[in-house]
């Protein structure tokens, strides 16, 4: 055995111990915003840079209306605004959402979370019999027709309106509108916050924000219902022009209101059938508010070039109204008055000139609540000005000097015995390899002179004794098969060469002992255990029987300084690990075996008093550290044993480089096989050097519907079901026998073979197979455009088809996921002395994916081990970062930093104690080009994953100085974070901004 195999560097590292950074909140470099405390020896997975309560829930139900009450069995999608006053996204483009169904007065019944901001939207199905769908119906609200649909008839839609409408302050029972208007609204609240007022540090007037906050929302539907003359465009009732004469028992204010807000809606309906859309701007509305933004929350008055102008829009409304015929007479005077009005303002209005319309103050649109969110504001400002200086005030006074006194003893330890740690690992291989030599050569070999651990040796009946009985050497048959009942094989697949008792080199010494259960009997023996293909009952002859993998047990462990014992360095590490390597063989078929790691687990304790019972320590720390390669088994290493040094790290093999070109990597076609006397269509697809497959699709069964797919509340109903299963084939191309089969799982909707197989591609199932050792590889499949400029699959051919592959995401060499957790506590003998957790996760599948949790939590009473483990308590301080590349065109960062009773100075000199918690997230858009894909909703109502580009990658660049860091203080948006000509700066939803440098 080579001594790499025991990566004296990396244990170096952990026993150097847990080890506190300085952290503050300044101007954000590389990818870093707030710096957070990390373990010294984990400080290099940390490549960059969330809350202990916040609010709670308050399920409500609100009535969502959509149009003109006009809309039957449409589909409203209702999603929650996330913590970064953005949508919450399975990925971008796709919401996560909850479906509703309108009545024909089109309205819904929704659940949502009343403390939060909500967004809905709306869209037309077509209908489909074989899932229980009903066709989504509109009313014409034009005199004159809307196309084959005369005034007043229901015509279909479907993929259609796409209107929006984001609310906030909802009560239980509330009604809110979906209409074009309050679609302006919401894209308007999206992108812009009215600030009322302006000073040195303060600016005035639409500011860009690009995120939902309170104060966006409630001011732009204000200024959309001023803009258009309305009482509110969310809450009003806009008239169906089809039943004017409803109106005669309304007073005159909202009969008037309803009026002119139906005639607008009916206006914009017009021009709506007329429109085309774009990829970015599909529906009209959405055209009107990329002009809104683009004007500063205006619009022209007349004139202008743009998508509409009022004046245009108030004479096609009055035209239309004026033409509807009414019989009542107290309605028709309603009805002639707004036509006069329309018609006035339109005269009023002046060519190529915009509006200057403003909101209604954030007094009389939040009333009592402003003075919350003026609080608000305030304290978030005195928080970031604490966080300025962070390092200083996460921990109480005195803390931090204690904890870095002792991190700074355990670096040192660590510095000390680095060398002497080494010669140890290499000493406790010398012990495997000549206890093997004494066993397979009948008695022990003359001992190495250079062996500086060793002084006599004696061995008899396969016991070895090492330096007169300091250490025992012995073998036993392993118990690898814990499902059985046998715990004493007689053999097996694994030999556990047992080492016990201390191996010293110059002061480090190495204990090793049995561990015992709470009865005193074995658990575990310390030992390194050999694996083979075939099982035994002894050691083999290397040569004879090849070790195929190796696993270092060190059951019970202790490691310490002995010249450090009853001075104030005196340290011990105890615990548990494990080291598993993995043999793989030469794929020339040439070479040795060569061994990966595999996995390495400690679970640790370093205390102060050596061979204690716990009773005399003053400070502790507990060290839990896991790591693991998922390639472990496929990779051969370029030497005998890889080492710790290929951590996250790609195989650096020429062939195996991104661009590298697998000719003939995949093979498909299709096919028909009879199963259980039915006709079933297949797709089989061969991966050279990979997975044989075949995907069996199942003719079309009617099932009724107990889980409500089309959200009708009908679980009775028959609808069309689609099954699919995917099985492994042997005997290669040429003559393909299934193996075995997944489960068959279960689609929605009616199916045939080249629709499901598009489907998966579209998921990258085909395009991006993966080889385990090599990675994953796009396959340019023949694609042809559908109707809506998306790419589909051409015809799937029937004869075998070849492609190459292009490799994109080379395979990670070495671990590929981490974690270490570690808890301090300082004076372990007091019931008063805080406790300090750090736990940090880290995967990372291919070189440009990764993701990163980590939590450092202070003064906790319990710990959640849901996820990160996070500490939990009245006197919390703590710190939580996420970190993800996963999407290859968004990064993902957030930070959220929570602390308790934490005293804030605010600007006038007061100061105030609170509970305190920001939480700062950014989503970086890295993509420079087109994406590879993008979504869009299709004529069920759908979210249809639409391929742009079938290609392995988008076009990308990084700039960190393009991230934006939204702010969220105690679960409420306040302002952002953004880098301007090269300073970061916060501004806030009130206008006021400050710098951080």
């Amino acid at each position: 055995m080579n001594q790499a195999i025991f990566l004296p560097m990396f244990l170096r590292r952990l026993t150097s111990s847990v080890r506190f950074t300085s952290l503050s909140l300044r101007a954000p470099k590389a990818c870093r915003v707030i710096a957070p405390a990390v373990v010294a020896g984990a400080a290099a997975v940390m490549s960059g840079c969330s809350d202990d309560g916040g609010s709670s829930s308050s399920l409500i139900s609100v009535d969502v209306q959509v149009g003109q009450e006009d809309f039957d069995q449409a589909l409203i999608r209702s999603v929650l605004i996330s913590e970064s006053g953005r949508l919450s996204e399975v990925e971008p483009g796709a919401p996560v959402y909850a479906p509703y169904v309108t009545d024909n007065q089109g309205e819904a019944q929704v659940i949502i979370d009343g403390n939060e901001l909500f967004y809905f939207d709306v869209y037309g199905r077509d209908r489909d019999d074989a899932q229980g769908v009903a066709q989504t119906t509109r009313r014409c609200q034009l005199v004159a027709g809307c196309g084959s649909a005369s005034f007043g008839d229901n015509y279909s839609v479907a993929a259609t309106p796409g209107w929006r409408s984001v609310a906030y302050g909802l009560s239980d029972g509330e009604r809110v509108r979906i209409t074009s208007l309050t679609d302006l609204a919401a894209g308007l609240a999206q992108a812009l916050v009215y600030s009322e007022s302006s000073g040195d540090q303060q600016d005035a007037g639409w500011l860009e924000t690009g995120y939902y906050s309170v104060y966006s929302v409630v001011q732009a539907e204000s200024q959309i219902s001023r803009l258009f003359g309305l009482e509110a465009v969310q809450n009003s009732e806009p008239a169906d022009l089809t039943q004017l004469n409803e109106l005669k028992d309304k007073n005159t204010t909202e009969a008037t209101d309803s009026i002119r807000y139906g005639a607008i809606l009916a206006a914009i309906q017009a021009y709506e059938l007329e429109y085309e859309g774009t990829v970015d701007l599909p529906f009209f509305s959405q055209a009107v508010a990329a002009d809104l933004i683009t004007n500063a929350a205006q619009l022209y008055q007349k004139g202008g070039g743009q998508t509409i102008s009022l004046s245009s829009l108030y004479t096609k409304a009055a035209d239309n109204l004026e033409q509807a015929e009414v019989t009542n007479s107290t309605v028709q005077t309603y009805v002639d008055a707004v036509v006069s009005k329309l018609r006035s303002d339109s005269d009023a209005f002046a060519d190529g000139e915009l509006t200057t319309t403003t909101p209604a103050s954030l007094a009389t649109l939040l009333g009592s609540d402003l003075e919350d969110f003026e609080l608000g504001i305030t304290r978030a400002k005195a928080f970031v000005d604490l966080l300025r200086n962070y390092d200083e005030n996460f921990f109480e006074d005195g803390y931090r000097a204690e904890l870095d006194k002792y991190g700074n003893l355990l670096q040192a330890i660590g510095d000390d015995n680095a060398e002497n740690l080494d010669e140890l690992m290499v000493a406790y291989q010398q012990v495997f390899e000549f206890y093997r030599d004494c066993y397979l050569g009948g008695g022990c070999p003359t001992a190495d002179s250079s062996w500086a651990w060793y002084n006599s040796s004696s061995y008899s009946n396969g016991v070895l004794t090492i330096n007169g009985g300091q250490l025992t050497v012995q073998q036993e048959v392993a118990d690898v098969n814990l499902n059985d009942s046998n715990e004493n094989p007689t053999s097996s697949q694994g030999i556990d060469v047992v080492i016990l008792g201390s191996l010293k080199i110059n002061d480090l010494m190495l204990e090793l002992d049995y561990l015992l259960d709470d009865n005193d009997d074995i658990v575990s023996s310390p030992s390194l255990r050999v694996f083979y293909d075939e099982p035994v009952s002894v050691l083999q002859d290397p040569l004879s029987q090849p070790e195929v993998a190796y696993q270092i047990r060190w059951s019970q462990f202790a490691l310490y300084d002995a010249a450090d014992v009853a001075t104030d360095s005196e340290t011990e590490l105890t615990g548990i690990l494990t080291l598993s390597y993995i043999g793989v063989l030469d794929p020339a078929g040439s070479g040795e075996r060569r061994f990966n790691i595999e996995e390495v687990v400690l679970n640790s304790r370093i205390s102060d008093v050596v061979e204690d019972e716990s009773d005399n320590d003053k400070n502790i720390a507990s060290l839990f550290v896991s790591a693991k390669s998922n390639q472990a088994d496929a990779f051969y290493p370029e030497t005998s044993f890889a080492s710790f040094n290929s951590f996250f790290d790609s195989s650096g093999v020429s062939g195996l480089t991104k661009g590298s070109i697998e000719t003939g990597l995949v093979s498909y076609r299709t096919g028909v096989e009879t199963i259980n006397e039915r006709s079933v269509e297949y797709f089989e697809y061969f991966i050279n050097g990979g997975d044989a497959l075949r995907y069996r699709f199942y003719p079309t069964v009617m099932r009724e519907d107990t889980t409500d797919i089309d959200a009708d509340d009908d679980i009775e109903e028959m609808i069309a079901t689609f099954d699919y299963e995917e099985c492994t084939l042997s005997g290669g191309s040429s003559a393909p026998t299934v193996s075995k089969c997944q489960p068959k799982q279960r689609l929605n909707g009616e199916r045939d073979l080249q629709a499901a197989v598009n489907e998966l591609w579209e998921l990258g199932v085909f395009s991006r197979p993966e080889v385990d050792g090599k990675g994953v590889y796009f396959v340019e499949l023949p694609v042809v455009s559908d109707t809506n400029g998306c790419l589909i699959l051409d015809t799937l051919p029937t004869s075998l088809q070849q492609l190459d592959g292009t490799l994109y995401l080379p395979a990670q060499l070495g671990f590929s996921t981490a974690r270490v957790t570690a808890e301090i506590l300082l004076d372990y003998n007091s019931t008063t002395e805080p406790k300090t957790l750090l736990d940090i996760q880290v995967t990372a599948p291919y070189s440009n994916v990764v993701n990163i949790s980590a939590a450092l939590s202070h003064d906790y009473t319990s710990v959640n081990t849901t996820g990160v483990y996070t500490g939990v308590g009245p006197n919390l301080d703590r710190i939580i970062f996420d970190f993800s590349t996963e999407n290859n065109t968004v990064e993902t960062s957030s930070i959220a930093i929570y602390k308790d009773g934490v005293s804030l100075t605010y600007a006038d000199g007061t100061s105030d104690t609170v509970d305190s918690e920001i939480l700062a997230g950014s989503q970086l858009d890295l993509l420079t080009g087109f994406p590879l894909y993008r979504y869009r909703v299709n004529e069920e109502g759908l979210l249809d994953r639409c391929v742009i580009s079938n290609t392995a990658e988008p076009a990308t660049s990084r700039n960190f100085d393009d991230s934006v860091f939204v702010i969220n203080f105690r679960d409420a948006v306040y302002g952002k974070i953004a880098n301007e000509s090269g300073i970061w700066v916060i501004r806030y939803i009130d206008g006021s901004w400050e710098t951080l440098n």
